[in-house]
């Protein structure tokens, strides 16, 4: 009796081991895509797949972190690379902008450089429309969002009172020096009291009106054209979206070199404002420092003077370049998806 038993208990157990090896083999057997390298079969199993497509795009979520830990995480170097690359830019934009395509072209070549300098710092965001698209995409943290925005409104305007400085410096000798070639002596603005005295008795009424009579330029000023707002805000909507493919790539496409995410960058900003056009200027903190924003009383007469460059430098802009942020980033996933 005893070894009938044994012998049962041995069957059973053998039984159950081949029931376990059955279901095993049965949750293995799950449909796969099969390809041939060098004549052997390699199965690529959906894990693997989406593996493949981990290893080439960045798409991960920033960790969930307190307040406390954001504030912590924040680097003094990220933040100063924002506000000297930003500095740069808005330059660049203030010195650069009165040619519209060969400035262009400056403009998006010294992009691509801060890119490639000042990317391992900070991500070289240089742009308060790139940082809030980061953050709508889930790329950054609000708290560090904040920050980067302060640093570069800081680095832009910085850019303006440092550069306008050095522009009024040399201005009236400037239009003194035209003058002269004009046959005006200095001793006639004198005697009129001063440059501004003289320009107001001439046609040209005031010191910039002569300053362009004479073909010298006044410094950069990007007010918006009366009757153009609907048209400046759409141009600004399209060419930050434009501008937004390129930071996409930039930012979710791996195994890429600093050159060619600074060319991604750089190429991506001059397509924006090419087929932008004129009015365009794809970043917020550029536009106040040269001059877009009107600070007049947002709420007396005449109030659209100060909402417009509002509604289209920072709406506008932030809005196209979220969108194309966000279309390249689906358009990457979808692709590797499908391989």
């Amino acid at each position: 009796m005893a070894t009938k038993k044994a012998s049962s208990s041995r069957a059973k157990r053998s039984t159950t081991k081949s029931s376990a090896a059955h279901r095993s083999t049965t949750r293995v057997a799950k449909p796969q895509m099969s390809t041939v390298v060098d004549d052997e079969p390699v199965v690529v199993t959906p894990v693997a797949r989406t593996v493949a497509a981990a290893a080439e795009m960045d798409d991960a979520p920033i960790a969930k972190m307190t307040f406390s830990e954001k504030v912590s995480g924040l680097r003094p170097g990220a933040l100063l690379g924002e506000l000297l690359g930003t500095f740069i830019l808005a330059g660049a934009v203030i010195s650069l902008a009165q040619n519209h395509y060969y400035g262009a072209v400056g403009i998006a070549l010294i992009l691509a450089i801060l890119v490639v300098v000042f990317g391992v710092v900070s991500g070289a965001h240089l742009n308060p429309a790139i940082t809030i698209a980061q953050y709508v995409n889930r790329r950054i943290d609000g708290v560090k969002a904040v920050a980067y925005i302060i640093a570069q409104v800081l680095g832009a305007v910085l850019a303006f009172v440092v550069l306008h400085a050095i522009f009024t410096s040399t201005y009236d000798n400037s239009i003194m020096t035209a003058l002269a070639a004009q046959g005006v002596t200095a001793d006639q603005v004198n005697a009129a009291g001063g440059l501004a005295k003289f320009a107001a008795q001439t046609p040209y009424a005031t010191v910039d009106g002569v300053a362009k009579a004479l073909g010298i330029t006044p410094f950069i000023s990007a007010a918006l054209t009366k009757g153009q707002e609907w048209v400046t805000f759409f141009s600004e909507i399209l060419g930050s979206a434009i501008f937004g493919l390129g930071i996409g790539y930039a930012v979710f496409k791996k195994n890429k070199t600093a050159i060619e995410t600074g060319l991604a960058v750089g190429v991506s900003l001059f397509a924006g404002l090419m087929i932008g056009g004129a009015s365009v200027i794809l970043n917020p903190a550029v536009a106040a420092a040269i001059g877009g924003f009107q600070w007049v009383n947002p709420f007396a007469a005449g109030a659209m003077t100060f909402w417009w460059p509002v509604f289209i430098y920072i709406l506008g802009t932030c809005i196209g370049m979220t969108a194309g942020f966000t279309i390249y980033r689906f358009v990457l996933k979808d692709a590797f998806a499908k391989k």
